[in-house]
């Protein structure tokens, strides 16, 4: 109830950022390619030569949900968002089952979950589709903790204890903060469990095993991220600059936590150099803090394990901070997803003390901090709404930080709203291998406004950052194809296949070149192998009606359009076929297209308008003013309506 509540409004919400790289990526979105996820050399073996700078980047467990949601969710997505809500309240539950049965302290266990789900600090967890992960990461290391205390429970159920085992092992392939799950698990067998240590520690073991194989197999088969320690190296820190700089973004998260304003999925600041006497000092009192309420709570342990799951979640930072040394130090919340349980167990223990000396005070405060969290979350969810919108709060947040300018500029860029795109893209550039897709979209940009040099320029920009861009060799060969040189954009097209024989981009454009000289079954051949990559292409579906309108093959028209109808959820793409096949006068798909619009957006007015149109032009004047009038109703100022109404009312009295 309080998840749905908090986020009900969240469901609408667009895709954005992370969110588009994996639904344009059919290694990620296609089914087909699910066995494929476990193999360190994928990349290699699908014959890919540009992995888009991801060489370290190893998370089959997550690319698997990405391919089984896209199967079963397509591009609705509200679908997204109501998964991710409902991973999200299944967290929520076993940390209530958990605490719960650790504590033996009901009201303990249901306020911390309440806490867990409502807090704003977890909200990206349902608005951002993408941060499906942490949820799932969340569950699997919960689930290894209840399966190993419910098997020592039973006295080593040894089936349990196997399970225990592989939800571990598991959970090191969501996201790589998984590897610190042994830590989690060690800290509530060591506290709770009143075994023998030799015991304890034999059945602990293993779990340390799995991660220890886990790093070597890192080490061996995925390219381990050396950069880190290169990049801090290079910027010549002092242990105290050093100190000072994580203090300043672990302060950041632990403020967000008691106040939670201004959060976003992504902080930074700048290395310090200079008056970092004060941030030092800071470090050493919170870490005094800790040791103190430690001390203080030796005989509470459900206290005792709320601190060392937080400390357990800010060892990562130490060295994850600087992944991106380029921006300074970095921190997202969502990298505590597990430990942020410590805090809530420490403000559930909280109130639940002032509720023991004073009842009235105790639920008048736990009242406003449950409506004040659930309120602010509620607000954040419109953060979400759109690319646009998060990107705008974002880098008034965290002004700088570029990647926030950047994805503002790609939102501009979708809107058409070219100006104000490229201002952002140039505010984005940082002088390193990061600047390969700003160059990448300023000649998309560049293209679209007819300025063939400057997107030239741009496009070889990319390929001197990055010769294996598949991306690039596509673009080049669109701008050379739209200047009517045939030849070489075969030439560009050709070469984009070479580096990703997976993109479906450059296929369509060698179609369209097979089309302008009538090789009809060539391009359809290259469809039919886009569709076998992705198989519900739009740009290819598009391109199939277009062939075989070209050829008078209506019945395979039909067949392709539908399954643009079928697939497709925008309304802009269905109103594009829409009109197409009006133009063409192909009236059943026409309307087909329409009626789609109005069963996924109602508010759609254009749709009204054409299928008004479409009426009138079959002089069913009625039926054509009476769809005219529901448009109007939408929008009254739109003056299409009041004009085609009085001119179908003349055409009627004639």
């Amino acid at each position: 109830m309080f998840g749905l509540l908090v986020y009900f409004d969240s469901l609408n919400n667009k895709f954005l950022m992370d969110d588009y790289a994996f639904l344009g990526n059919p290694v990620f979105s296609s089914m087909k390619y699910i066995s494929s996820q476990w193999n360190p050399f994928r990349d290699q073996i699908l014959g890919i030569a540009d992995n888009h700078g991801m060489f370290n980047y190893y998370r089959p467990m997550a690319h698997i949900v990405y391919n089984f949601c896209y199967a079963t969710f397509k591009n609705n997505f509200w679908q997204y968002h109501l998964f991710n809500l409902f991973l999200f309240v299944f967290a929520a539950s076993l940390i209530y089952v958990l605490v719960g049965k650790i504590s033996c302290n009901d009201n303990l266990a249901i306020l911390t979950s309440i806490f867990y789900l409502i807090h704003p600090i977890n909200g990206i967890v349902v608005n951002y589709i993408s941060a499906s992960v942490f949820a799932l990461q969340a569950i699997f290391m919960l689930a290894t903790i209840l399966t190993l205390w419910e098997s020592l429970e039973r006295k080593n159920d040894r089936a349990l204890y196997f399970f225990s085992l592989f939800f571990s092992f598991l959970s090191l392939f969501w996201h790589e903060s998984g590897i610190m799950t042994s830590f989690y698990v060690s800290s509530v067998i060591l506290l709770f469990r009143k075994d023998p240590i030799k015991s304890k520690i034999l059945c602990l073991l293993p779990f340390f095993i799995i991660v220890f194989s886990y790093i070597v197999f890192r080490f061996f088969f995925v390219s381990v991220d050396v950069s880190i320690l290169k990049g801090m190296t290079f910027y010549h820190m002092t242990v105290w600059e050093y100190f000072g700089t994580i203090f300043r973004v672990i302060i950041w998260y632990i403020t967000r936590l008691f106040y939670p304003r201004g959060i976003v999925m992504q902080w930074a600041t700048p290395i310090l150099h200079q008056y970092i006497f004060w941030d030092n000092w800071g470090a050493f009192s919170l870490l005094l803090l800790f040791f103190l309420l430690f001390a203080k709570f030796a005989k509470e342990k459900i206290i005792r394990l709320a601190l060392i799951w937080i400390m357990i979640g800010f060892a990562p930072v130490f060295l994850a901070a600087f992944r991106m040394i380029d921006f300074g130090a970095l921190i997202e919340p969502h990298w505590f997803i597990f430990s942020s349980i410590g805090f809530f167990i420490l403000g559930a223990y909280f109130f639940l003390m002032i509720l023991v000396h004073s009842k009235k005070l105790g639920l008048l405060l736990l009242f406003i901090v449950i409506f004040a969290w659930g309120s602010v979350s509620h607000a954040y969810n419109q953060l979400w709404a759109d690319q646009k919108t998060y990107a705008l709060f974002w880098s008034r947040q965290v002004p700088n930080l570029k990647s926030t300018y950047y994805y503002l500029a790609y939102a501009y860029q979708n809107e058409g709203v070219f100006n104000e795109s490229r201002k952002y893209y140039k505010l984005a550039l940082n002088g390193t291998s990061l600047d390969l897709d700003i160059y990448q979209n300023l000649g998309v940009i560049d293209v679209k406004d007819g300025h063939w040099k400057d997107a030239e320029i741009n496009f070889r920009r990319v390929l001197a950052i990055n010769s294996f861009s598949e991306a690039a060799y596509n673009n080049l060969g669109s701008l050379y194809q739209q200047q009517g040189q045939w030849k070489k954009a075969k030439e560009y097209f050709s070469q984009a296949l070479v580096y990703n024989p997976l993109m479906v981009e450059p296929r369509v454009g060698l179609a369209y070149n097979f089309l302008e000289s009538s090789e009809y079954q060539k391009a359809i051949d290259l469809c039919l192998k886009n569709l076998d990559i992705v198989n519900d292409d739009t740009n290819t579906l598009f391109l199939l009606v277009d062939i075989y309108g070209h050829k008078k093959d209506f019945v395979n028209l039909n067949k392709y359009a539908y399954r643009i109808i079928e697939n497709e959820s925008d309304p802009k793409v269905l109103m594009q076929l829409g009109r197409l096949m009006a133009q063409n006068n192909i009236i059943n798909i026409a309307i087909d297209s329409y009626i789609k619009i109005l069963q996924v957006a109602p508010n759609y007015k254009d749709a009204y308008y054409e299928i008004g149109k479409l009426l009138e032009n079959s002089k069913k004047y009625d039926e054509a003013i009476q769809i005219w009038k529901i448009g109007f109703k939408i929008d009254p100022s739109d003056q299409r309506f009041k004009n085609v109404i009085a001119k179908a009312i003349k055409l009627k009295l004639k």
